[in-house]
């Protein structure tokens, strides 16, 4: 990040200031404990509804004495433009401008949790209120593109289409809910034409797509259920390209007003928190926009995969870290030390490089609070905002080889495709089924020490896929032709196809189901297909393995969900097999490469049951494909260990017990030079020895404990 903030050091801070809140009797002493803690970093935000409660006129008081205030602490300030908030004056000057949901609800101006001052609803298809929502973004970057604390804009803080709107999602994750969905107003309907109009040129080819025999354009129908796929699937992606078209403006007049004297960037929020069917929330559609970009970072690793991935390159930050998620009297938990490093480390393993936390004061307004804080109530210190400066020390410490360090280049990937979230919400009525299946995988390879890329379905090509040698694909239903073919000819080339039940099951072109699955033409690569499929007795589906596998023995069972697809192979070797004894899981080779189709979502079930079995056979599948250099502990013991290297040669280990009780661990590291490293925090050695032409360290670590050691 040094090329972009051109200094060495870590951005690590906190939220601070989302008016009205908190009160600006606390300002100047809470802004002086930040930097006196050692912190770097404060974020601000600069709202539309409150900085400008009248047409024409402005009020930055607040803003202007915290920035002087943070200069005058030696803090840097990320200020966050929140334009989602629109004024009451835009809803009495354009009565339509507010969404619509299918049922003819307007939904603005509203509140909710975290944007107590209201305002949420406005629609982003509406040509004269954006014109005004842009303005303000004007105004608010020339006022405060040449003070002295700031350090950088986030011009986009968590993109999506309900503005935040949690009642208004839930259609994703309840059928019945479909009465919530947006937006249904004038237009969005004009613009959804056009954009038909533009992705599809003909009637004649929308008609094959949806399977209809429109006249013309002016005759297309919104869709207003989830029983055909094509339509509604247009549908939901029009307003990923809405938000895409959006975030990208906000990027330009940002670009045109600030110059160029301060990084931009915007942050997304994880696939699962905002699904892609009801918030048109895809990261990929909008890091392409910025110099770098964040993420809200909840307990997953697979978020900051996530991150990295989308962002194709540019430095990544945690822009909100959240840790003590909480509803007034729904608490979270006291934090501990370790909870803490968990987090910061787990983005450190995966190339974050700055962390800015939700928030220093607990929420005292509206049904967040009093959750939230790294303080007390009464703005005094706790134990985890002690954790949170000695962590940060060590940061800083180590900032000059972390700006510079990577992660281990990944060779393994996960398919997403924005298309296939919403076909399989679509098709169950249910979108985390598909957002499960991949946590589920991503889990599995997580535990089992691989580090995983998300390889986006717009990516995939001879260029996206050549760095990897394992794509695995989970709930794999809806795919394009174009997809397809190029995973053919990579498999040609070399490398190995994963997949789970109903591999292209559906034809994406013709707006059909396939009629030999897997579809256009994969059964050839996989040499297997689907002879029937049944339903899983109790959603629980269970699979005997016939063949040794690495992690596996024959005859071990593993547990799939949701679907029973009996496979007939046709030069593949069956590896597992149902209770029936129909082939449940087939391995092939075609070409140079390897295709493994599984008839059931063994990840799905991962990620619910958390069943170890399912694991180790995930990750064996890989390894008796591919032959992947990774950290492996003796006996499969649960420590995660996560290398990062810089270009001198110095070294840094990440090392975490995921489990609940500690554990002693021999962990082996493939490609490792052998020495002595220290522990970041204690200052304890650690000996790595040569062993059988690699090299082995041994690690006790307590339940849940992770330790950061360096050359």
């Amino acid at each position: 990040m040094r090329h972009l903030l051109s200094k060495e050091y870590i951005p690590f801070g906190t939220q601070y200031y989302r008016a009205p809140s908190p009160a600006k009797e606390e300002w100047e002493k809470d802004l002086a404990a930040i930097a006196a803690l050692g912190l770097n970093t404060v974020k601000f935000w600069v709202q539309w509804r409150w900085n400008n409660p009248r047409e024409g006129e402005y009020d930055f008081a607040d803003i202007d004495a915290l920035m002087d205030l943070a200069q005058s602490n030696g803090l840097r300030v990320m200020l966050n433009t929140i334009v989602d908030v629109a004024p009451a004056w835009i809803y009495r000057k354009y009565p339509d401008a507010s969404m619509v949901t299918l049922d003819g609800r307007r939904i603005g101006p509203q509140v909710q949790p975290h944007r107590q001052i209201g305002g949420l609803g406005v629609c982003f298809n509406h040509p004269s209120a954006m014109e005004r929502m842009f303005e303000f973004l004007r105004v608010a970057i020339r006022r405060y593109r040449e003070h002295p604390a700031l350090e950088m804009w986030n011009v986009a803080s968590e993109p999506e289409l309900t503005s935040s709107m949690a009642e208004l999602r839930l259609y994703a994750d309840n059928a019945e809910r479909m009465g919530d969905m947006l937006c249904y107003c004038a237009h969005c309907r004009e613009a959804f034409v056009r954009w038909l109009q533009k992705r599809y040129v003909t009637i004649g080819a929308l008609n094959v797509s949806w399977n209809r025999n429109y006249a013309g354009f002016e005759e297309v129908e919104l869709p207003v259920t989830r029983n055909s796929f094509n339509d509604m699937i247009d549908w939901r992606m029009f307003f990923v390209h809405t938000i895409g078209e959006h975030v990208g403006r906000r990027f330009a007049v940002a670009r045109d007003e600030d110059g160029g004297k301060h990084p931009l960037l915007c942050h997304h929020v994880f696939i699962q928190g905002f699904p892609v069917t009801s918030t048109a929330n895809d990261p990929w559609n909008v890091a392409r926009y910025g110099d770098l970009h964040g993420i809200t970072q909840m307990d997953d690793p697979m978020m900051c995969d996530v991150l990295r991935s989308s962002a194709k390159g540019k430095p990544v930050i945690s822009a909100e870290m959240l840790m003590l998620f909480g509803y007034t009297l729904d608490l979270p938990k006291p934090v501990a030390a370790d909870d803490v490093k968990r987090y910061v480390f787990n983005g450190i393993a995966a190339n974050l490089k700055g962390f800015i936390f939700w928030q220093y004061r607990p929420e005292t307004l509206a049904r967040e609070a009093p959750a939230w804080g790294l303080t007390r109530l009464d703005g005094s210190p706790t134990p985890w905002l002690r954790t949170f400066a000695e962590v940060n020390a060590v940061l800083q410490k180590n900032a000059a080889f972390l700006l510079d360090a990577r992660p281990r280049q990944a060779k393994v990937a996960l398919l997403y495709s924005p298309e296939n979230q919403v076909f399989g919400w679509a098709a169950t009525g249910n979108e985390k089924n598909v957002t499960d299946s991949l946590r589920g995988i991503h889990a599995a390879l997580y535990r089992n020490n691989y580090v995983v890329d998300f390889l986006h379905s717009a990516e995939v090509g001879a260029e996206g896929l050549a760095p990897y040698r394992v794509v695995f694909v989970p709930f794999p239903y809806y795919l394009s032709r174009q997809v397809c073919e190029a995973l053919a000819a990579w498999v040609e080339r070399g490398g190995v196809l994963m997949g789970e039940a109903y591999f292209v099951g559906w034809d994406t072109e013709r707006g059909k189901h396939q009629t030999t699955v897997p579809g256009h033409g994969l059964h050839r690569i996989f040499k297997a297909h689907q002879d029937t499929a049944a339903p899983a007795a109790d959603e629980v589906v269970e699979i005997t393995l016939t063949a040794d596998l690495p992690l596996m023995k024959k005859g071990e069972k593993v547990q799939g969900a949701m679907v029973r697809e009996m496979l007939i192979a046709e030069g593949a070797d069956v590896i597992a097999r149902f209770p029936d004894g129909e082939a449940a899981v087939t391995h092939s080779r075609h070409g140079e490469g390897h295709a493994i189709l599984i008839g059931t979502y063994l990840g799905l079930q991962y990620q619910r049951t958390g069943m170890e079995a399912n694991a180790r056979l995930i990750a064996g599948l890989i390894e008796s494909a591919a032959d992947l250099s990774h950290p492996y502990a003796a006996g499969n013991a649960p420590v995660r260990v996560d290398i990062l290297a810089a270009p001198g040669g110095d070294r840094m280990l990440i090392v975490r017990n995921l489990a609940s009780s500690g554990v002693e661990a021999q962990v082996t590291l493939p490609d490792f030079t052998p020495g002595t490293l220290t522990e970041q925090f204690s200052g304890e050695t650690l000996k790595v020895v040569p062993h059988d032409g690699k090299s082995r360290m041994r690690v006790g670590l307590r339940a849940g404990e992770v330790r950061v050691f360096r050359d």
